[in-house]
This record gives structure tokens, C-alpha cells and sequence, in this order.
């Protein structure tokens, strides 16, 4: 049996630059965007990064950045079949493309499909069309629920959407009433983040200023428990921390992230984690952050890469609980023993904490099938349990 894999593609550019994004991404030129060169930089990065990968399997491709829509269809199809024809991609593969809910964007849709694309993701952020253009978001709230409906025609059960909580100024009522409202026009998967406020960003810099005064954390607990309550009672299963989908259309990439499956990503800053063929050690890597460096590189070395890592044996145990506590199945003995050499939980996490939060009902411990989970309760606070579970 092939082993799964996951292609990553990351498009830099932007037509506007959201005051909360810490993302890899740059404004569109004045000039515009070479789109040939930046597609060519691509298809250059792609085979020298699949050749190796040849006897995978691709389980999804997911175009990402930066605003992906931005591109033109017909590359996003030479990205698609030059990926297909090194490593082949599965029947049922899963190829994503975010998009923003502008009218230009929104009327590529079409294009887009007939690409190969058969999943959309829609950045809507809120519904609020002060806080969208106090974010420098370029949509209003019914652009963004329009953009949201055409998509369900083009991509029936296969479109998702985020929304962001936290917001200056904004009550649990406001966030009540929007749920309310995107519910109303959800397809089969949504996403729902907090504000994280990121160094480096104009939102970082307002609020240490003071020009900016968020949520409390009391009030943004209480926005999180809404969602899960709203979203839970339309029949979404809340299976991550940020995601909600109806159980069977739970994001394939994504989740392959959490499960551990091996990926490429290509483009500028874009990251990888796979398993090298020739040396069977895990490896991590970069690409270049700056685009222009990136795309020399890729013409002259054939890829952009910045740094490249072993990643120990100690790390990958940590990272295989830490993202399989993410999620609401948590993670068994079969997964963990995949990084570990046979290792088992009950060996290496820090059992006896284990078993207080199962006391307190944060977390699950199935001994029958050697698998941790957190509840509802303890996903919420995953983060402080984790830093007390694992070595």
C-alpha cells in the first residue's frame, strides 16, 4: 500500500495586507504579479521536491498563502498536473484553494474548478463591515455570505469558511448573531479562530500603543463556548481545536497535519516534514521568505530552500502529541508508536497528571484501545494541559 502525502502551495501575493496576518505574504506590485515566473519557480520547486516521493501517493494538494485566487487558473492547473504526473494523486484527493470573498475572486470560481480544484475555502472573518475595513479586509459581510452560496453551487459539500472571534469592541451578542447568521449558509466545514494578536503585525503594534483594547480572556472563553454550542447544535462535530465540519467532510489536508502524514510544501517561507528516502530520517524544512531570493533560487538550484533539519526522535514524539491532541479522537498507541521506536503513551507522557485530568474530566483514556483524548472541556485549555503531560 502507497504511503499518503500532502502537497502544499503557497501563493505570496495579497491585494491588501490585514492588520492581524503574520503570514509570508507582500501587496501586490504596482507592476503586477509575474505570474509566469512565480508559476515557473513553482513547477521547478515541485519536481525537484516530489522525485524523491515517487512511490507516494498524493491524498491532497492545498493552495494556500498569501491570497492563492489571485492566481491564474490556467497555473493552478499546471500545478495540479505536473503534481499528478510525479506523484500520482489518489481517487478521491482532496485540492483546496483559499480564496477572499471579493467580486473578482468570487468570479474565478468557475475557472477554478474546472482547474481541478474541488475544495473552496472562504476567508470571511466577520460580518462586521466596520471591523472588515478597520482590518483592511476589501469585502463586506454579504460579499462574504454571497461568495460563500456560490461556492455551494460549484462545489456542493466542499466548501468552508472562516471566522475570526475577538475583535475590538466586539460582544458575545454580536458574535451570537453572526454565528447565527453564517450558520444559515454553512455548507459542510467551517473554521473558527480567535484574534490572536502576532509580533510584528500593525494589530501587535496598535495594542501595545493602547490604540487597541481586545476582549477579555473571560469574554473570548465565552465566544469559544458559543461556537462550539451553535455549531454543535446544526450537527457540526467539533473534531480540532479551530475546525467544525460535518463528520465525513473533515478537512483531509489539514487533518494530515495532525495525523502526522508526510508533506512538501512549495513557494516562499512554505514548510515541509517527510521522511527522506534515501537516509529514512525525518526531515523539516524552509523555504526562502523573501520572493524575489526564492525565485532566483529556484531557477538556479531548482528549489528555494532556506534551512533543512533532522528532526530527533524526541521532537517527533512531541509533535505527535502535541498535534494529535488537537483533536477531538486525541491519539492512540499505533500512531504514537510510528515516531517512537515502540514506545508506548502510557511510557512517555506523565501518567500520573494524565490521570488527574481524566479525574477532573479534561481528558479520556480508552486502556482498551490505548488511545488519549480530550473532552470538549479540555480542548478548550489543550494547550496548558499539554505543557503538563508531556516530558
Amino acid at each position: 500500500m502507497k504511503v499518503p502525502f500532502s502537497l502544499y502551495v503557497h501563493w505570496p501575493y495579497c491585494t491588501f495586507l490585514c492588520r492581524f496576518c503574520a503570514f509570508s505574504k507582500a501587496r501586490v506590485p504596482a507592476k503586477g504579479v509575474e505570474h509566469e515566473r512565480i508559476t515557473s519557480a513553482l513547477l521547478k520547486e515541485l519536481r525537484t521536491s516530489l522525485a524523491p516521493h515517487k512511490d507516494k501517493v498524493l491524498q491532497s494538494i492545498y493552495f494556500g498563502g498569501g491570497t492563492p485566487s489571485l492566481a491564474q487558473p490556467q497555473n493552478i492547473a499546471q500545478i495540479i498536473e505536473a503534481a499528478n504526473s510525479l506523484v500520482p494523486l489518489a481517487s478521491d484527493a482532496e485540492i483546496t484553494l483559499e480564496s477572499n470573498p471579493t467580486s473578482a475572486e468570487v468570479d474565478k470560481m468557475r475557472d477554478f474548478k474546472q482547474a481541478g480544484v474541488t475544495r473552496y475555502s472562504i476567508g470571511i472573518q466577520t460580518l462586521n463591515d466596520r471591523t472588515l475595513a478597520r482590518m483592511g479586509r476589501l469585502h463586506t459581510g454579504a460579499e462574504g455570505l454571497a461568495a460563500v452560496d456560490r461556492a455551494r453551487a460549484l462545489f456542493p459539500g466542499k466548501v468552508s469558511f472562516d471566522m475570526i472571534f475577538g475583535f475590538e469592541g466586539q460582544t458575545l451578542d454580536q458574535w451570537q448573531k453572526e454565528l447565527e447568521t453564517v450558520l444559515k449558509h454553512a455548507d459542510n466545514h467551517m473554521s473558527m479562530y480567535q484574534l490572536t494578536v502576532e509580533p510584528g503585525t500593525p494589530l501587535f503594534r496598535d495594542r501595545n500603543a493602547q490604540r487597541v483594547v481586545l476582549p477579555s480572556g473571560d469574554l473570548s472563553a465565552q465566544m469559544y463556548e458559543s461556537a462550539v454550542e451553535m455549531c454543535t447544535a446544526k450537527g457540526f462535530r467539533h473534531y480540532e481545536v479551530s475546525n467544525y465540519a460535518v463528520p465525513g467532510s473533515e478537512s483531509m489536508h489539514n487533518m494530515g497535519y495532525w495525523q502526522g502524514r508526510q508533506w512538501v510544501g512549495i513557494g516562499p517561507s512554505a514548510h515541509s516534514r517527510f521522511i527522506d528516502p534515501s537516509s529514512n530520517q525525518r526531515i523539516s524544512s524552509m523555504r526562502l521568505p523573501d520572493i524575489q531570493r526564492w525565485a532566483q533560487h529556484c531557477e538556479k538550484f531548482g528549489h528555494g530552500t532556506a534551512k533543512s533539519t533532522v528532526i530527533s526522535d524526541a521532537d517527533a514524539k512531541q509533535e505527535a502529541v502535541v498535534f494529535g491532541l488537537r483533536m477531538l479522537d486525541g491519539i492512540t498507541d499505533r500512531r504514537f508508536a510510528s515516531v517512537s521506536g515502540g514506545q508506548s503513551l502510557k511510557d512517555y507522557l506523565h501518567m500520573d497528571r494524565v490521570q488527574q485530568y481524566v479525574d477532573d474530566g479534561y481528558l479520556l483514556w480508552n486502556s482498551t484501545d490505548a488511545q488519549l483524548a480530550p473532552t470538549e472541556r479540555g480542548l478548550e485549555v489543550i494547550d496548558s494541559i499539554l505543557i503538563d503531560i508531556v516530558p
